[in-house]
């Protein structure tokens, strides 16, 4: 959204404008079960016991193709995370929205949730985006590696990027795909138990020590952009699949916990309005994540200063405000910052964005065209 400061989204007429926690069950922590993307039916199984835990007619048939992913009856609820900034971080929801200027994006994201909770929610975020040109035509690659605790539970992404761009009723459409890993880890050695005469330390239906599974992991995406405004439809996790969770030395497939891995829908949009002053532009947009199980919803505005300073604020309904800030320097570095003030009795959230913007040169060259130090 903001220039220099992410992937561009859109244009005033200023100048270029550019870019878990989850509460397993939905009860580790006390609050709202909305502040937060969650893993509400994603819970560990153990000894029968539940633990908390591109083209004019392909454009058509690709949104299809993403809505049916989710009536399908294997979808469960929400299991990925929420970005108060996400106007900044695309990529990281949907691989469409990457590579949407000329140049090399790198961005770290840090989101620290109800800062007084102990093991609460910690979410830290590496994307990296640029454009490849292939002949006449401009695509875009990226990487995305993310890390995520939450309570007993650590999830890890790592996942490649490709989008194919084309020119589309007057706009751009990248339609992107999203591949990787993704591996789940259970520290059990960390659930608590009273000490007294009614409660057993030596559980069977509680497993011992570290568990982990690791399952692959694809993602779907389309991203509209035309003139001032954009849009974006997404699905993670487009296998669904169930992670079983073994122990690290146990080879034994009936002992697993299991935990299911649910497919999540992103719609996104934004809008970039010029104002009568040429050094200010305000820009609106929301992103709506849903499994049609659980709804997660975000609403933001941003009013920018001769596309160097940012403010705004957040709206997460039914769960929190939040107020942004953040600022682009000359050469190609952007920060910005992010407090969520919730509306429940939990605390704010604390969230960092960097971004380090370098012009790349993906001007085609005529094989004709000569040094003019050989003229």
């Amino acid at each position: 959204m903001v220039s220099r400061a992410a992937d561009g989204i859109g244009l005033c007429r200023g100048g270029r404008s550019a870019d878990k926690a989850r509460s397993f069950a939905g009860r580790i922590m006390p609050g709202s079960p909305r502040e937060s993307g969650r893993r509400s039916a994603g819970k560990v199984r153990s000894a029968g016991r539940r633990l908390p835990v591109p083209g004019r007619r392909a454009l058509p048939a690709a949104v299809l193709f993403l809505l049916a992913l989710l009536v399908s009856p294997a979808a469960r609820a929400q299991f990925d995370g929420i970005w108060t900034q996400y106007m900044f971080q695309s990529g990281l929801y949907n691989p469409g929205g990457i590579a949407l200027n000329s140049d090399l994006n790198v961005n770290l994201s840090l989101r620290e949730q109800w800062t007084s909770f102990t093991n609460a929610p910690s979410t830290f975020a590496l994307h990296v985006s640029a454009p490849v040109r292939t002949g006449k035509r401009v695509s875009g690659l990226g990487l995305m590696m993310m890390n995520e605790s939450i309570g007993l539970f650590q999830t890890q992404l790592f996942q490649l990027q490709y989008a194919y761009k084309t020119s589309l009723w007057g706009g751009q459409l990248s339609a992107g795909l999203q591949g990787g890993i993704l591996q789940e880890n259970f520290d059990s050695d960390g659930i608590y138990i009273p000490t007294s005469d009614y409660h057993s330390q030596h559980d069977e239906a509680i497993p011992d020590g570290a568990l982990d599974g690791m399952i692959p992991d694809f993602s779907l995406g389309l991203w509209y952009v035309h003139g001032p405004w954009y849009t974006g439809l997404s699905c993670s996790h487009l296998l669904g699949g169930t992670v079983k969770l073994n122990e690290e030395e146990s080879t034994a497939e009936t002992d697993a916990a299991t935990l299911k891995v649910s497919r999540t829908i992103y719609f996104t949009g934004g809008y970039n309005i010029q104002l009568k002053n040429p050094l200010l532009c305000l820009q609106p947009s929301v992103r709506v994540q849903s499994d049609l199980v659980a709804v997660q919803a975000d609403v933001a505005a941003l009013l920018t200063y001769r596309r160097q300073f940012w403010g705004g604020l957040g709206w997460r309904p039914g769960s929190a405000l939040a107020v942004m800030a953040g600022t682009t320097f000359d050469f190609g570095l952007s920060v910005g910052y992010s407090y969520d003030i919730s509306l429940t009795r939990v605390d704010g959230s604390h969230e960092v964005f960097i971004g380090y913007r370098k012009k790349l040169n993906t001007a085609k060259v005529n094989k004709y065209q000569k040094s003019i130090r050989i003229l």
